[in-house]
């Protein structure tokens, strides 16, 4: 390489970059484009972040079919719902089902879809067999979850894992600009004080020299964070350690038919899945699940007639 192709200009990202690094500044700050080379730092980080969530989509479990004969064959199916009933009404009460069900039908018979839901623990005291004695009153943890969602169906494997990804790069870029919404919530508020203050101080009441200079600092502080181009080095830092914003916790627990834990794999079957963590702070445990649009049709007819009917 020549010392005349060191002086040429980087080359324009691709397409792709191109528009994740435009979804990015127009989220944080349009004025972010005022910096000199600004795609040339983000384009990096942009790729780095992308990267980040297609490896942390592939590596959801799954998919998984669930269906009512799923329920009586997989453990991990009749772990993670109480009865096969509830799959039915999931189904049949999704909003995801309902917004998208007429789109999915017109591709295969079968789609796949996120599948988040509350993981939780009841402790309990339960009876046990010790040789020959049947004791009553061991302690005791129950597995059961709740709060089954539904979230962004595709054709296939690959077209959800690559939606999941897109979805994922987009909560990480909203997660950044809520912390500039803070940011910008508190230069907000330290204004405020700081005018009431100077209220004080015109009025002839005594105010605090280390109140009003601390108030100083930190506007001037936020006021520099707020500054484009502290926002694009904010917005290069977060890309650049995406696992902050966004990951997996496996999870592995031995669960017997009943939903109780147990500490021997010989006395259920080995369970794995694993829990988002992202800006969502309720924490969901996430599948990737296979679903049939015949048994999804079925739970919505179900549901529907059953609405028409009083039970006296």
């Amino acid at each position: 390489m020549g010392l005349f192709d060191w002086l040429k200009p980087a080359p324009p990202p691709d397409p792709a970059v191109q528009a994740h690094i435009d979804q990015a500044v127009q989220a944080i700050d349009p004025r972010i484009k005022q910096v000199a080379g600004y795609e040339r730092k983000l384009a990096p980080a942009v790729r780095h972040a992308l990267a980040h969530c297609v490896d942390v989509a592939a590596r959801i479990p799954g998919p998984i079919e669930i269906s009512r004969a799923a329920f009586g064959s997989d453990p991990l199916v009749h772990a993670l719902f109480a009865s096969a009933d509830a799959i039915e009404q999931m189904f049949a009460t999704s909003q995801c089902v309902r917004e998208h069900f007429a789109q999915m039908i017109m591709h295969t018979d079968r789609c796949c879809a996120l599948l988040g839901m509350r993981l939780h623990e009841k402790a309990s005291f339960g009876t046990q067999l010790e040789g020959e004695i049947v004791r009553s009153d061991v302690p005791q943890k129950t597995l059961y979850f709740s709060d089954h969602t539904l979230a962004e169906p595709a054709p296939d494997e690959a077209s959800a894992r690559q939606r999941l990804a897109d979805a994922m790069f987009d909560g990480m870029i909203k997660a950044i600009a809520e912390h500039v919404e803070g940011v910008r919530a508190e230069r907000a508020g330290l204004d405020q004080e700081k005018a009431f203050a100077a209220a004080q101080l015109r009025a002839g009441q005594a105010v605090h020299g280390r109140r009003l200079a601390g108030l100083q600092e930190r506007l001037a502080a936020t006021a520099d964070a707020l500054q484009p181009q502290r926002l694009l080095e904010t917005l290069v830092d977060s890309l650049n350690a995406p696992e902050a914003l966004l990951r997996l916790e496996p999870i592995e627990l031995c669960v017997d038919r009943t939903g109780i834990i147990r500490n021997d794999a010989s006395e259920g079957d080995m369970l794995h899945f694993c829990r988002l963590i992202s800006r969502d702070p309720r924490q969901w445990v996430v599948l990737l699940v296979q679903i049939d649009h015949a048994e999804v049709r079925r739970a919505l007819e179900r549901f529907e007639t059953a609405r028409h009917f009083i039970v006296i």
